[in-house]
């Protein structure tokens, strides 16, 4: 039994107007989960995607406050504390007191912890620079054109 290959390229779809066919909508689903997938897969051994999500939130955003780090990644409060606590004995993540208020936590990044987020990032990068590579110069100016689409499909309210 001959295993199977690739799935055969499907015919473009068009989109006219306002209206987005149910193939696209699945066709570029389907893509961008996959993508993450493989994305998700360059990461390192030893750290879960909801570590990895805390790691590059605390890069992007700086310290903050356990409450408002389990609002930027949509968890309750006690799911960023078991986060935090093993990325705490990992030794990626400190804790200390708020200077503002002595009974709340800040976390912040441990220079190894920022090392770690930007090894993943290298790593992710490399995978993608490689199968960007494999592309003619007319699919990346394709891809290129498409990116602000894209990225503008990620702004504004998500409901």
């Amino acid at each position: 039994m001959t295993p199977p290959g690739p799935a055969p390229a499907r015919p473009a779809t068009r989109v006219t107007g306002a209206a987005t066919s149910a193939e696209t909508v699945s066709r570029l689903r389907l893509a961008v989960l996959r993508l993450g997938r493989r994305l998700r897969q360059n990461a390192a051994a030893g750290i879960t995607p909801s570590q990895l999500a805390v790691l590059s939130t605390l890069d992007r955003h700086g310290p903050m406050g356990l409450g408002d780090l389990a609002a930027h990644e949509g968890v309750q409060p006690p799911s960023a504390t078991r986060m935090v606590d093993n990325l705490e004995a990992a030794g990626l993540v400190t804790r200390e007191a708020s200077r503002a208020d002595r009974r709340a936590v800040v976390v912040q990044l441990t220079s190894r912890g920022r090392r770690r987020v930007e090894e993943i990032r290298r790593r992710r990068d490399a995978w993608l620079a490689e199968r960007l590579g494999r592309l003619s110069p007319g699919e990346l100016e394709a891809l290129e054109a498409a990116l602000p689409v894209i990225e503008a499909l990620l702004e504004g309210p998500d409901r």
